[in-house]
């Protein structure tokens, strides 16, 4: 089963970023280790959202018919979305820019009800928030709202689309991103990349300080196009 990006957050400044939960488990792993550090390294440790379940296919009628590099996906999503606008929205197999945007709107309306302010996205779909007011649990806060406004879904699908339009394989481009960063030898390969994602990367804060960015840098755009 496929699954939406799902934001970390640090509570001391309300940093998010968004991981790709699809199936390409290598990338994910590394997205893991270097959000993770790049999160601690603006000040506090960072832990992981609850991912919040779609419901039951059932329940939303027949899916569409997809077509494209991210057919699966969209089907996915739309089967488990669990209102009316996400399936509009993925119903023709796009994420366009204005639906983002209604989205977005959607999103920081539902923070702003709770006392979160919204700081807006970053290229590659990570997004910051004030803390919740009143020691509140600004990640409940965060799940509940990315759930209910479709950023959840929709924010993942556009966010692959623009990182990987033809939805390439995330290990093979993120181990040429590291080769062109020139941090791993010019014969490294996909499968040395999975070994290290559960092996030396693990430790993300031994690694070379240039390893280090080069992770963060390919994990989030592995083909310069959000530059």
């Amino acid at each position: 089963m496929l699954q939406p990006e799902v934001p970390l957050f640090t509570p001391k400044n309300g940093t998010h970023m968004k991981l790709d939960r699809s199936a390409r488990a290598a990338l994910a792993a590394v997205v893991l280790v270097a959000a993770t550090a790049a999160l601690a390294a603006c000040g506090a440790a960072a832990s992981s959202h609850s991912e919040i379940p779609g419901p039951n296919p059932a329940s939303t009628g027949a899916i569409p018919t997809f077509d494209g590099p991210y057919a699966a996906e969209f089907a996915d999503f739309y089967a488990r979305a669990s209102s009316d606008f996400v399936r509009e929205v993925l119903k023709d197999g796009l994420v366009t820019d204005a639906e983002f945007a209604e989205m977005t709107a959607r999103f920081t309306s539902c923070l702003a009800d709770q006392g979160v302010t919204f700081q807006g996205f970053d290229p590659g779909g990570g997004f910051g928030t004030s803390n919740a007011p009143n020691g509140g649990d600004t990640e409940t806060i965060v799940n509940e709202c990315s759930h209910s406004s479709g950023q959840d879904f929709i924010g993942a699908l556009y966010s692959f689309m623009k990182r990987n339009p033809d939805n390439l394989d995330s290990a093979t481009i993120t181990k040429d991103c590291l080769i062109r960063k020139g941090v791993v030898p010019p014969d490294y390969s996909a499968e040395e990349f999975a070994q290290d994602n559960t092996g030396r990367f693990a430790d993300f804060g031994s690694l070379p300080n240039d390893l280090q960015k080069a992770l963060v840098s390919c994990s989030s755009d592995p083909l310069g196009l959000l530059d």
